[in-house]
């Protein structure tokens, strides 16, 4: 798309427009969530990348497409902005204020000569527009360029063309510094008076052809060492195309042309746009963001005519633009079935027409084989793709040929395909890629989904983990600011070794694969801002991989196998706590729980367990996807991993779901851990006296773990009445027992809300005198089976004394 901005009271015409690149295709950041769609998905490359590969660049133009111009009163900024010392940026300043172009160029005295010819020029171009009147004139605020009118014809024009082509007929080491400003204001000229000549043929004709020339000599200018620092060299190539936008003597305007409702492009002659579409692809070729607009707005236009597209296919480069455009831009037609409960997805008939028309051409003319390989196997012309896939070796044709592969069912052809595909990858900044450096880590991660559904559970961690580290995202979005939030395979990854691999499966690819990065320096928080220095997702994906194995292993009870994948003491990427030294603790609880000497002992060690477990239950035993969503901080409910349900799809082996039954949570609700917690919280209060402080203290803890928190998003229910909260019952359950066997307490009425920590002091004191007092009741009641006892026992006693001594009399 063209840019003009005039710059004549600045002494020179430059270019300033944003570059506006397009979007390449959204790959889902789950692959495995729709995992027929991605295994069949047609392989298909960003419009922008393609568009910058149609005409590679083989030179090196020195200017680039600029932005806004600084403030005229930064002198430096300005100088450095036009290519000018200081001094002759200040210069130039004062001659601005003349009324000619003779004047600035008497007046200019000292200045390097072309630069003063130029001045003048500009000077005299400024004086011209001064035609332009009322809503057409051109101001401060809308240089002449922007304006609705541009005078290129008069005295002052004159002057000024006469002394930009001065600049030109200077030797070329004398015109280094507006050499390329003056081609490319002549060529804005010339092309201004071919649309004052449009009713006239002959005229022009011979304008467009001045004006085409003058482009290509700001561009030979520019390679030639030409100063450029507003890129127009590169604005040149649009400029020129759109000398070649007209249609009954008229310019067709990007509204008219891009606007469905308008005709003026459909009606361009093919030869004029294969003219455009070339110069718009080199000026792609050489880095131009406006120029992969222009190409994709000139694209739609010819798709939209099928005579038109046609026309234009026995053009190379021509053909393939549309062709890309189609892969990337073109979507299918979208309705609904005749059941009204689904829709169906067909081609679009414009892709269609353009496959068969090429196809009619001859298969021997076809321009890059392996993209009209792609679209023919996205029409649904699979024996046409099979054709296409050898004439074009590469990484996309061998991609096509997985997906044809997967269209007949036959895994083993396919993981042939993906890994000819994955070895044929291009090197870094190839311009003859054939496909986009992002569609390296997708292919690896489709590769990841087809051994996962061949039951290679290993090798598709591996494959989906190279894929999530290469792209450098998790795949949630965190901060709006964090550019790497929303990218990346990680979801997969964490949902393998969650769900699907074993532990020992998984410590083994640890080991292997993913060591642990050094923590950073702790960072202050953002001046400001209350948002924490590091966030949920801050740390690099292999060391959040290794807290997931860690937190795997905690759930396990293999403590101490935990301790080398917990984060290090001090790494703030994972909170402010010693994770390590709390695992410890927890563990130590633990066995104290099952070895202190007296069950007030192990009530105390379970409590302190229990309350660790709700306190630090998300870093040290929550999962990562569902049901706790530590990937997400816990804040939101679902969004990662997968569901029973999502299991039931194809491309999923019943190893598979197997495994994803054996790893599920117990239990399976939000926050699972603070279920485990109340419920450990419970077995101490089994070994507390019923009566005790601390046994009411114990379970009102236990029932405020329950209340606290958002609940499961499925809490409510959707039938009448509405389904009571699993947390709300519990904490209901565990009043319930305090109310018929615990003590009044005086913060009972806020039980589960204002909880006192536990007494165990006390409780082993009243534990003391409950044994007392049970061995002075049993002494009360057993009084007289006491005594009799005693009197049997003195008289057994004296019965066998008589005897021993009778015994002894008769020996004697």
């Amino acid at each position: 798309m063209y840019k003009r901005q005039w710059i004549a009271a600045g002494l020179l015409a430059g270019i300033a427009a944003a570059t506006v690149w397009a979007c390449g295709p959204d790959f889902p950041s789950q692959l495995l969530d729709h995992r027929e769609l991605t295994l069949k998905a047609t392989p298909q490359n960003s419009f922008a990348f393609e568009a910058a590969s149609l005409l590679p660049a083989t030179d090196k133009l020195p200017g680039d497409e600029q932005g806004e111009a600084p403030k005229a009163d930064d002198a430096a900024a300005m100088a450095r902005w036009l290519g000018l010392a200081p001094a002759q940026w200040q210069q130039l300043a004062e001659l601005r204020q003349l009324q000619s172009g003779a004047e600035v160029y008497e007046k200019g005295k000292g200045l390097p000569e072309d630069l003063r010819l130029y001045a003048a020029g500009a000077a005299d171009f400024e004086i011209a527009q001064g035609a332009c009147e009322g809503d057409g004139a051109a101001s401060e605020d809308a240089p002449p360029a922007a304006a609705h009118c541009m005078v290129s014809s008069g005295p002052a024009m004159d002057q000024a063309v006469a002394s930009f082509e001065k600049v030109l007929a200077l030797p070329p080491e004398q015109a280094k510094l507006r050499s390329v400003w003056a081609a490319y204001m002549l060529g804005r000229i010339h092309a201004e008076r071919a649309l004052d000549q449009a009713g006239d043929a002959a005229a022009f004709k011979r304008e467009r052809e001045a004006a085409a020339k003058a482009f290509q000599q700001a561009r030979a200018r520019a390679l030639d060492g030409g100063s450029d620092t507003q890129g127009l060299a590169l604005s040149s190539f649009g400029e020129e195309a759109r000398l070649h936008l007209f249609v009954d003597g008229k310019r067709c305007g990007w509204n008219e042309i891009a606007g469905p409702d308008n005709d003026c492009g459909v009606r361009l002659a093919p030869d004029d746009l294969k003219h455009a579409i070339t110069l718009y692809a080199a000026q792609a070729g050489h880095g131009s963001g406006s120029a992969v607009q222009s190409l994709s707005i000139l694209a739609n236009t010819a798709l939209r005519d099928d005579t038109l597209a046609a026309a234009l296919i026995d053009h190379p480069i021509a053909q393939r633009l549309l062709v890309i455009y189609a892969l990337a831009r073109v979507d299918d037609v979208v309705s609904e079935a005749a059941d009204g409960k689904s829709m169906t997805t067909k081609p679009n008939p414009n892709l269609v027409a353009l496959v068969a028309a090429i196809e009619q051409r001859g298969l021997e003319h076809v321009e890059g084989a392996d993209r009209l390989a792609a679209l023919a196997y996205r029409a649904g012309r699979y024996d046409l793709a099979a054709k296409l896939v050898d004439k074009a070796p590469g990484p996309l044709s061998s991609w096509v040929r997985a997906k044809l592969a997967l269209q007949k069912g036959d895994l083993a052809a396919a993981t042939a395909a993906y890994a000819e595909a994955v070895k044929a990858f291009p090197k870094a900044n190839d311009p003859k890629a054939s496909i986009d450096p992002d569609n390296t880590h997708l292919l690896v991660g489709e590769q990841g989904v087809l051994a996962l559904a061949r039951g290679e559970y290993v090798e598709a961690m591996g494959r989906l983990y190279d894929a999530a580290i290469a792209v450098g995202g998790s795949g949630n979005v965190f901060y709006p600011d964090d550019e790497t939030s929303g990218i990346g395979f990680g979801n997969d990854v964490t949902y393998l070794a969650e769900r699907v691999l074993t532990i020992d499966e998984l410590k083994s690819f640890v080991d292997a694969r993913v060591p642990a990065s050094a923590p950073p320096a702790p960072a202050p928080a953002k001046a400001g801002s209350a948002a924490p220095s590091y966030y949920p997702g801050s740390a690099p994906f292999g060391d959040t991989l290794r807290w997931t194995l860690a937190r795997r292993l905690m759930r396990a009870g293999r403590y101490d196998e935990a301790q080398n994948y917990l984060p290090a003491s001090g790494d703030e990427r994972f909170g402010k706590d010693d994770l390590r030294a709390k695992a410890r603790e927890f563990a130590q609880d633990l066995h104290d729980a099952e070895h202190a000497w007296t069950d007030i002992g192990k009530a105390e060690a379970r409590y302190r367990a229990a309350a660790i477990q709700r306190e630090l239950g998300m870093e040290l035993f929550g999962y990562e996807q569902g049901p706790d969503y530590n990937d997400m901080g816990g804040g939101f409910q679902g969004g990662s991993g997968h569901s029973a349900d999502d299991l039931k799809q194809s491309f999923v082996t019943d190893g598979e779901r197997q495994r994803y039954a054996d790893t599920a949570p117990k239990p399976d609700r939000r926050f699972h851990y603070r279920y485990l917690a109340a419920d450990r919280a419970a077995t101490a209060a089994d070994l507390l006296p019923p009566r005790s402080q601390a046994f009411a203290a114990v379970l009102c803890k236990a029932s405020g773990w329950m209340l606290e928190g958002p609940p499961d998003y499925g809490d409510n229910g959707d039938g009448t009445p509405p389904v009571v909260p699993q947390r709300l019952l519990k904490a209901k359950a565990l009043y319930d027992r305090y109310v018929k066997q615990g003590p009044y307490v005086p913060w009972a009425e806020n039980f589960g809300e204002s909880c006192p920590e536990p007494d165990f002091a006390s409780a082993r004191v009243m534990q003391r005198h409950l044994y007392v007092m049970k061995a002075r009741r049993a002494l009360r009641h057993n009084v007289p089976l006491l005594a009799g006892g005693l009197v049997l026992l003195i008289g057994i006693a004296s019965f066998a004394i008589v005897r021993r001594r009778k015994k002894a009399a008769r020996t004697a």
